[in-house]
């Protein structure tokens, strides 16, 4: 039985030199990342706009979401036998895939097409949630925290600019789509092309996973992981998708200022992801480097939530996206570690933050109906809280061992 220790994150054969070997196949899934970071943390400002287009309750808006998070709930299901079927195509497909449903979702050609944009948005974003992660965990071993933080850095910049650009282009007349649209899909498309001339688009695990007993179940050790990469997911994505909105209703500022007020969470979390290597390298230990970093997301939702003045609150933003920053990275580093299979250890992870990204939102977009988005926003420093107290229990117990 593989016995999983919580490693620490600076170990490993680059750990003396603290770096990470950013070879071709590590820049080509750090490009694929960004991609989806700005498709996707651009939904949160699009999705005001789509909701005034169609006539759609808070409730039935986040409902987008949730057909985004279906993509990524089937991908957790059977995304290693997709991918083992498309070998080399499997990452210029999911790109395809993320950036038609793009298209469809945006197209305005009514709520079910729309959808079904959704849909396929979640099942391309699936695959690189997949195929990413696992192939950086295989390339960089134990330096895969570092890595994927670095990947996650990208999406976090590549996702600062959608609130920018779809906020530029709409004072520009060209409309919301023309800002949320142009940039990642010609960028998805150069990379297809690349991809797909220069045949770089390997299956990462596959040469290690042979090794590897696929009929062995998840460790006891993964499943607690796992739970991590749930909470943590279900945190930023109520953040993500539902700030914009706060700051309009609740802060009265318009919705221009709210979509560039919203961009300070994706800017700390892009900064935050961008420290990714010193910050593992000085706090090793990753449940103490997880518990620092929800309490200081929770502190910056404090100050967006019980202050009364724009300023403060968007100063809130950017402290909970400096926290939130590294949630994900290290939950999902150390989920990967606990279970040798690296592939199904990705697909099962791609589940969870399928559960997350769909419930999480829809269920505080339903509350805001039901008792304002001021109160049901409460909701994500509970999910914070949780990371944080199952962090605490676990120095708790580790210490308790030494002693």
């Amino acid at each position: 039985m593989h016995e999983y220790k919580e490693l620490r994150v600076g170990e490993g054969p680059d750990s003396r030199r603290g770096a990470v070997r950013r070879s071709r196949a590590t820049l080509t899934l750090y490009a694929a990342f960004g991609c989806l970071g700005y498709l996707l943390n651009g939904l949160g400002v699009v999705l005001p706009e789509l909701r005034g287009e169609l006539g759609l309750s808070r409730a039935e808006v986040a409902l987008y979401p949730s057909a985004f998070a279906l993509g990524l709930l089937a991908v957790g299901v059977a995304g290693e036998r997709l991918a083992g079927a498309l070998g080399r195509r499997a990452l210029p497909t999911a790109l395809a895939t993320l950036g038609g449903g793009a298209l469809l979702l945006t197209s305005g050609a009514g709520r079910v097409l729309c959808g079904v944009g959704a849909l396929l948005l979640g099942v391309g974003g699936a695959g690189l949630v997949q195929l990413v992660p696992a192939g950086l965990r295989v390339e960089h071993d134990r330096r895969a925290a570092a890595a994927i933080g670095e990947a996650n850095a990208v999406a976090s910049a590549a996702s600062v600019l959608a609130p920018l650009l779809v906020g530029a282009a709409l004072r520009a007349g060209l409309g919301w789509r023309a800002g949320y649209l142009v940039l990642p899909l010609t960028a998805a498309a150069a990379l297809i092309v690349w991809l797909t001339r220069a045949r770089v688009a390997q299956r990462p695990t596959a040469a290690r996973s042979r090794s590897v007993d696929h009929a062995q179940p998840a460790p006891r050790a993964f499943l607690g992981r796992w739970l991590d990469v749930l909470l943590v997911v279900a945190a930023e994505f109520c953040l993500v998708f539902w700030s914009a909105d706060f700051l309009h209703s609740e802060r009265g500022v318009t919705p221009g200022t709210a979509a560039t007020g919203a961009t300070l969470f994706l800017l700390g979390m892009a900064t935050g992801r961008a420290a990714a290597v010193p910050v593992t390298r000085r706090v090793p230990a990753p449940s103490r480097l997880l518990a620092g970093a929800a309490g200081l997301a929770t502190a910056g939702f404090a100050l967006l939530w019980a202050v009364d003045r724009p300023l403060v609150a968007a100063a809130g933003l950017l402290l909970a996206g400096l926290g939130v920053a590294l949630l994900y990275p290290v939950a999902l580093a150390e989920a990967l570690a606990a279970w040798p299979d690296a592939e199904r250890a990705a697909a099962r992870c791609a589940l969870a933050s399928g559960l997350a990204i769909g419930a999480a939102p829809l269920l505080l977009g339903a509350l805001a109906d039901t008792i304002g988005l001021r109160g049901a926003f409460l909701l994500t420093p509970l999910l914070l809280l949780a990371v944080l107290a199952r962090c605490t229990m676990r120095l708790s117990t580790v210490g308790s061992a030494r002693s």
